[in-house]
């Protein structure tokens, strides 16, 4: 086939076939070969037609359509069709009129040419003379005038009987070839794009005033599409001028992702992408398909549901709605259906329930089937309208088709409902989309889409900001320039944060053979015109993308370093801003911005990062009043510093405190003046054993939370030492290494007020050193200007509550409840379908009880209480079949060699010491993790939060199962009792509030 250089090879038989294949793989000029293999033909879903009527009025129409049954085709005012014609200029009385060259082929299964609604909507081969039985444009089909069959044993060259110059289709061709729409599927997808308005019947389509060339590639007898058929159809309709595919047919997403169907899945997704890559100036709009399934588990499985998740530009993958402008399910034929779905798979969503369109005269000419094999024709129309308003086919370049992806994933409605179900959760909208490529065209400006609606942190909801770029770095070996995070060949490398408020994107920390994410916000207070112009050095423009919004921008390079892009900001507020790359050491991108009021070209300092994430939720938190005003310290020794350069283990080492277990400690402030001050206020003064004498490392973490405040202004923060880095809420505000400058400050932080922030300072220093350590603040002399002078920075302890920590009064200390307090709650469900935590604090329960207050006789030690109670010796009557429990108190102390272990029957625990997780045992009874500290040393008066979970045990817990755990031993059984967990009066304490009756006489059943 001269326009894409595919060949399709035959063979008589398998051996002389192999032997074929042996040979054309030895060739060096031969991209790829791929044997032949089918998908499954369409099916529509069966639902009750009157489950899709919208029962609301249809909108004012822009045009007076006499059509009937649009009363039934609640999708078309829906996705504002009226509103795309009238943009474009369509006629009012005859919408059927041409107005454009774009045509849309449709691979399928063909259609009823002679339906009297579909009359005038078909391509018409300007070569071909219909009805004269000749080949008039000399490519082997007679009278191809709508289009041709490329399936079927007379029309597929793989047939021995074939004979392709009978399958032309055209008005009068089924009278003699007989080639029609049997399967009947076609013919609804053409109702669907092209029914004509206007004309007394049925309803009217989504792009009446374009043509659609018929495409057949249905194999009638098996209902299967071939792969050879598919290719031979593309090439003809491209070569006719086609420019938008619709294609809807895919594998069954519920079975087809197995080992065994691995090889022919791959082999099906690499022939389709080499197929879209040959046609790159054409848009393919594939089908998500109607299995229900998340196609996220295709693809962390490293599966391609052909052709939707095949990865290239011109791919656009549409999942289905229904009328209440959810996600596409229902339950139909005694199964679960509705359309697949997946964040990253499935790029936006149309109408794909109760789709009212034409059928073949068998069926009635007319029916409501749904799926998305009718949401996926309904793009396609649009994405060819979009393409008309772009200039039409002959101004198709191999960027049109991202083109039109990003303008119709940007400008649909933006749905909360498709919100995690679709990549832009979004619904077709063609006014919308329409309107935004005719800005394109006018005025050769992207049209950008607002992600947050508000100029200031405060207004869009911010809990932590700051101006600066995130940098994501992943590891691999370069092969195809996909500029996504979903190439399994690559792994996570390292995140860290550059203090940059404006556009210049350089420092790279690594190099070769890495990927790069780079992601900011653009603050936009003034809407209008904008332009870009980016000087690129150390890479060239194929490798690195950049997106605003979910637009890609397509540079005008004026030279081999200097590109440009206009764009629109229709509104003021934040907007994403994302850059992924493939960089150098060497590599630099500098962004300069004209504004509506500015032509320069200069640095603009625009850029926030914007995080939502509060802190951390107090599930495990009763969230005492006394919070006190300290840090939190766990760290570990060692013996040598080179460990801690970056490229060995800078990010390994951080952001996980499960790794800090051989100390923790409590200091009023964490800011010391040497090493040996640091020494000193971890382990005190005097004489210190530490585990090792050569240790002179410490690395670990420092804990603390702001009291709630108002912020009015921005804080800076000074980080001192030779390797630390500082989050805030959960987000990394800035790291800092070096061994020879002592400190650095990050930029200003905008903190949320009223908020108790939570602040983990990680760190490794040296304890023979003579440079500080710590963190300090400071009030900005603006609200994005930090102070530089050192005096001004200082200590926040006086600012600090610290949660999962308890000082109570000395005054009234003596009086508190002491050991534990547990509650249960009776469970619903399957121990299959575990919770991720009990019920959060203040939930009221329906059983409590106290250590040692009703310690079992049996395990009283002297006036405290082991823990391992048989849950029938305190409530002999409970029988339920779930169990929830849990068991808290406020501790000084540490777990012995900081093990534990805990009994339970199928269910899983977690210890949780300070607001952070220190055991779990996840459902076997027999795998678990151990994350305590070993060696506590806290202030007088000083303890830390200890919750003992047991999240959904079975019915056996309260007949057999005993509430044991076991401290400093992991090997330990029932009769074990010397090593289970014994209250400590004098080092575990509880508030007021925590006292309560032993509660269990008005539960006596199952719940």
């Amino acid at each position: 086939m001269a326009l894409s250089n595919l060949q399709i090879l035959e063979a008589v038989d398998e051996s002389v076939l192999q032997i074929v294949l042996d040979e054309v793989r030895k060739r060096t000029d031969v991209d790829f070969v791929v044997r032949d293999f089918v998908l499954k033909a369409p099916t529509d879903i069966v639902t009750d037609p009157s489950a899709s009527s919208s029962g609301r009025r249809r909108l004012q129409q822009t045009y007076a359509l006499n059509d009937p049954q649009l009363s039934s085709t609640w999708w078309f005012d829906r996705i504002n069709v009226t509103g795309a014609w009238r943009l474009l200029g369509v006629n009012s009385t005859d919408p059927q009129q041409k107005t454009s060259d774009v045509v849309i082929g449709v691979t399928d299964s063909g259609a009823f040419v002679l339906h009297p609604d579909l009359i005038g909507s078909f391509w018409e081969n300007p070569g071909e003379i219909d009805g004269d039985l000749r080949d008039n444009d000399n490519n082997t089909f007679v009278d191809d005038v709508y289009g041709a069959c490329f399936a079927n044993t007379v029309c597929s060259p793989t047939s021995l009987n074939s004979n392709l110059s009978r399958c032309g289709i055209g008005r009068d061709t089924y009278a003699w070839n007989g080639v029609t729409d049997y399967n009947s599927h076609g013919t609804k997808i053409a109702g669907v794009i092209g029914a004509r308005p206007n004309n007394g019947i049925g309803l009217a389509g989504v792009a009446p005033n374009l043509r659609q060339m018929i495409l057949k590639v249905v194999d009638d007898n098996y209902f299967q599409y071939a792969y050879s058929d598919v290719v031979r159809a593309i090439d003809y309709g491209y070569a006719k001028g086609a420019r938008i595919f619709s294609m809807s047919f895919g594998q069954d997403a519920r079975t087809s992702a197995t080992p065994t169907a691995k090889p022919s899945l791959d082999a099906a997704a690499t022939a389709y992408r080499n197929l879209f890559t040959k046609y790159s100036n054409a848009l393919f709009v594939a089908a998500a398909g109607n299995e229900w399934t998340s196609l996220e588990g295709w693809r962390s499985g490293n599966y391609t549901y052909s052709p939707c998740m095949v990865a290239t530009d011109n791919t656009l993958c549409v999942g289905g709605t229904n009328v209440n402008d959810t996600i596409f399910y229902v339950f139909a034929m005694n199964q679960q259906a509705g359309t697949n779905f997946g964040l990253t798979s499935v790029d936006m969503g149309a109408p794909a329930h109760g789709i009212y369109t034409t059928d073949i005269t068998f069926r009635g000419n007319y029916s409501s089937p749904s799926g998305t094999s009718f949401a996926t024709p309904m793009v396609a129309a649009v994405a060819g309208l979009v393409l008309s308003a772009l200039g039409g086919t002959g101004r198709a370049t191999p960027q049109t088709p991202l083109q039109i992806k990003n303008i119709l994933m940007s400008s649909g409605d933006l749905l909360p409902s498709l919100t995690n179900q679709f990549k832009s959760a979004r619904r077709l909208n063609a006014a919308n989309a329409v309107a935004a490529a005719l800005t394109l065209a006018r005025t050769n400006r992207t049209t950008v889409a607002r992600e947050l609606n508000g100029t200031t942190p405060a207004a869009v909801g911010a809990f932590t900001a700051m101006q600066a770029w995130e940098y994501i770095w992943y590891s691999g070996k370069y092969t195809d320039g996909a500029f996504d995070n979903f190439d399994p060949t690559f792994r996570f490398l390292d995140y860290y944060v550059r203090l940059s408020s404006n556009m210049q994107i350089g420092g790279m920390r690594y190099g070769g053979n890495t990927k790069l994410l780079v992601t900011s916000h653009m603050r936009v207070e003034t809407p209008g015109m904008y332009g870009l112009q980016v000087i690129q050095s150390g890479i060239t423009n194929n490798l690195w993308q950049m997106s605003i919004g979910e637009n890609i921008m397509y540079f005008r390079w004026a030279n081999a370093t200097t590109g440009y892009v206009d764009l629109f900001f229709p509104d003021p507020g934040f907007y994403n801003i994302t850059i992924w790359m493939y960089p150098d050491f060497s590599t630099n991108l500098d962004f300069k911005w004209q504004t509506p009021t500015d032509p320069n070209y200069l640095n603009r300092n625009w850029f926030w990062i914007l995080s939502f994430d509060p802190p951390s939720a107090p599930v495990n938190d009763p969230n005492v009043a006394d919070k006190p005003a300290l840090w939190h310290v766990a760290w570990n020794e060692d013996k040598q510093f080179d460990t801690w350069i970056y490229q060995l283990g800078y990010f390994i080492a951080n952001k996980n405190i499960r790794l800090y277990r051989d100390w923790q400690t409590t200091v009023p402030d964490f800011n010391f003046a040497t090493g040996a001050d640091l020494q000193a206020g971890l382990y005190g003064s005097g004489n210190v054993t530490m585990l090792n004498p050569a240790n002179y490392v410490v690395y670990g973490y420092a804990r603390t939370n702001l009291a709630p405040r108002n912020y009015s202004q921005g804080v800076a923060f000074r980080l001192r030492g030779p390797h630390t880095r500082l989050y805030i809420n959960g987000q990394l505000v800035y790291d800092f290494q070096s061994t020879s400058v002592l400190q650095t400050n990050t930029p200003c932080v905008t903190l949320a007020s009223g908020q108790p922030h939570e602040i983990y300072f990680y760190f490794a220093a040296m304890l023979n050193s003579t440079a500080p350590v710590g963190i300090q603040w400071a009030n900005c002399t603006s609200p994005n200007q930090p102070v530089v002078t050192s005096t001004n920075y200082v200590s926040f302890s006086s600012a600090l509550a610290t949660k999962f920590f308890y000082n109570p009064n000395p005054n009234t200390v003596a009086s508190l409840p002491r050991g534990f307090r547990c509650d249960a709650w009776a469970g619903n469900g399957s121990i299959n379908r575990v919770a991720a935590n009990n019920p959060p604090f203040g939930t009221p329960p329906n059983l409590t009880w106290m250590y040692p207050r009703d310690c079992p006789a049996g395990l009283k030690a002297g006036s405290e209480c082991r823990m391992g109670t048989i849950m029938r010796d305190l409530f002999p009557n409970i029988t339920w079949n779930i169990w929830s429990i849990r068991c808290w108190t406020y501790w000084s102390g540490s777990f012995k060699n900081g093990l534990s272990r805990a009994f339970n029957l199928p269910g899983v625990h977690y210890q949780t010491l300070a607001g952070a997780r220190t055991y779990e045992m996840l459902g076997d009874g027999l795998n678990f993790n151990n994350y305590a500290p070993i060696r506590t040393r806290f202030a007088s008066n000083v303890y830390q939060l200890l919750v003992l979970d047991w999240v959904a045990l079975g019915p056996l817990w309260n007949r057999v199962a005993a509430q044991i755990v076991w401290d400093g031993n992991v090997a330990g059984n029932a009769t074990d009792v010397d090593s289970f967990l014994t209250t400590d009066s004098g080092r575990m304490i509880l508030p007021p509030s925590a006292a309560a009756p032993y509660m269990w006489q008005n539960v006596t059943s199952a719940r």
